[in-house]
């Protein structure tokens, strides 16, 4: 099992911290905004997951290239997938992209 901690800049006057946690195929991603304390897909997860290391605070913004090779190959990538695809969709409904925001979510917090 491997972990990386970063803090990220937020809304908040003091950073948040965004810890992942790889262990097997399994990669977890918590965060301590708003969003992530609620269960909920946030914007500092996901920017460390795309690479983006803008955000980042702590001294080791190098790292989040390391969370980008994680993610390849767990059920994370998969459910960031769907949700992209989901909000690419030209549906005119929500419901899919929704739903596949509740599973990257989940996902990102098992």
């Amino acid at each position: 099992m491997a972990q990386l901690e970063f803090l990220v800049k937020g809304s908040a006057k003091d950073p948040y911290e965004v810890i992942f946690i790889k262990d097997g195929d399994n990669l977890t991603a918590i965060c301590t905004c708003p969003a992530g304390t609620y269960g909920n897909v946030c914007k500092h997860r996901i920017s460390i997951i795309d690479g983006d290391a803008r955000s980042v605070v702590s001294k080791n913004a190098a790292d989040v290239e390391t969370i980008v090779a994680w993610v390849v190959g767990t059920d994370v990538e998969a459910a960031l997938k769907k949700m992209r695809d989901a909000e690419d969709a030209d549906t005119g409904s929500t419901d899919a992209l929704k739903e596949a925001k509740a599973h990257l979510a989940k996902t990102l917090n098992d």
